[in-house]
């Protein structure tokens, strides 16, 4: 295996300049960069099911085509099986939203004697007309939230095709941008190339089958989980909303560490409406869920994909979230696994430089004069 050796000069001066310059171009260009991330994980996700049917004697074209017309399929098909019941069990809840805050009210109204005879340090009745007063406020202006949000999901769509014709490109040319990345590489290393656009094709691809499963897993099961509540009386109300919180919960999931606290929010909130037990049903429900999860399905189904400490997937996350949203937090997890893998490459063939024995002595020297 040849080492490529980095000078003490590039250490000092090179690399800080190239993270720098990086840097101020991702932040100029970052709708840009996240569009091309996007579309380049798309690419690798996909490229392995399309060089299978190039094995085949197809040419790679028709390839491409039949392999996202599949892909567009399934998605589709995804989307009207999950999102029609999901939105009209959406609008339900919305519509009812009033009736629960006038609920709320009243049983507050009912617990204001009992609370105000514990003497507590505040004034309980203006507090809870003030809850009262800001939910109905959130209510009123769900009409215009939802005006703001229909033209986020139009940009959203229009962003989603851009990403989906630049991984078509990226598709069909693979071979050409392959054969630009080796040119990257010195002659004796053009093999490893290979090997490096294998093992980042892996890390990909091994996420999104993974990550794929898991959150239709969490998905179906926080729906029935919901069911079951109801039909056991415990939440009658939340067996209307089963489809909505359940495929809410499976897209959730693809946000590691933050998306079960976010899928488990809305189910939680709406049956506090009905009543307290209702709500730590559900949080129970779902701390189940994620037991089974954490310690059965992820182990099994993710194993050391990403490999990394889960402060640094946090922080990509949160990164991720700062930068981009939902979308963002999405895909900080694969680009830390490819990221990873990238590190598990260059880390046996790059050597940097160290100090000469005499640099060491000097430095050693000045230390205590220093002092």
């Amino acid at each position: 295996m040849l080492k490529i050796t980095v000078p003490r000069w590039v250490q000092m001066v090179g690399l800080p300049l190239l993270v720098i310059f990086l840097w101020f171009t991702a932040t100029l260009v970052s709708q840009v960069v996240f569009i091309f991330l996007s579309a380049g994980i798309i690419a690798l996700m996909l490229n392995p099911l399309v060089e299978m049917l190039e094995k085949r004697h197809l040419p790679r074209f028709i390839g491409v085509a039949l392999v996202f017309l599949t892909f567009i399929a399934i998605i589709a098909a995804l989307l009207v099986i999950v999102i029609p019941p999901a939105i009209e069990q959406l609008q339900e809840l919305v519509d009812s939203l009033p009736f629960y805050a006038t609920e709320l009210g009243d049983e507050l109204d009912s617990w204001k004697s009992s609370i105000e005879g514990l003497n507590l340090p505040m004034d309980v009745s203006q507090q809870a007309d003030r809850l009262v007063a800001r939910m109905e406020d959130y209510v009123a202006d769900l009409g215009s939230k939802a005006v703001s949000l229909s033209i986020n999901i139009v940009n959203a769509l229009a962003q989603i095709i851009l990403v989906l014709v630049i991984s078509i490109y990226m598709l069909l040319d693979a071979e050409r941008i392959g054969r630009n990345l080796r040119k990257l590489f010195p002659r004796a290393m053009r093999k490893d190339a290979d090997e490096l656009i294998e093992s980042s094709q892996k890390a990909v691809t091994h996420w999104a089958r993974a990550q794929a499963l898991l959150s239709l897993l969490v998905g179906v099961s926080t729906s029935i989980g919901i069911l079951l509540l109801g039909a056991l009386g415990v939440w009658p109300e939340g067996s209307q909303y089963a489809a909505f919180f359940g495929a809410w919960a499976g897209i959730t999931e693809f946000i590691p560490y933050i998306g079960p606290i976010l899928g488990a929010a809305p189910p939680v909130f709406v049956a506090l409406f009905s009543s307290p037990w209702a709500a730590l049903s559900v949080v129970i429900l779902f701390v189940v869920i994620q037991q089974v999860e954490g310690n059965i399905l992820v182990p099994n189904l993710m194993g050391t994909i990403v490999g990394v400490h889960p402060l640094v997937v946090i922080f990509a996350v949160l990164a991720g979230a700062q930068l981009h949203g939902i979308a963002g937090m999405i895909l900080a997890l694969p680009l830390v696994a490819l990221l990873r893998r990238l590190y598990q490459f260059f880390k046996p063939r790059i050597k940097f430089e160290k100090r000469t024995t005499a640099e060491l002595a000097a430095a050693a020297g000045e230390e205590p004069g220093s002092d």
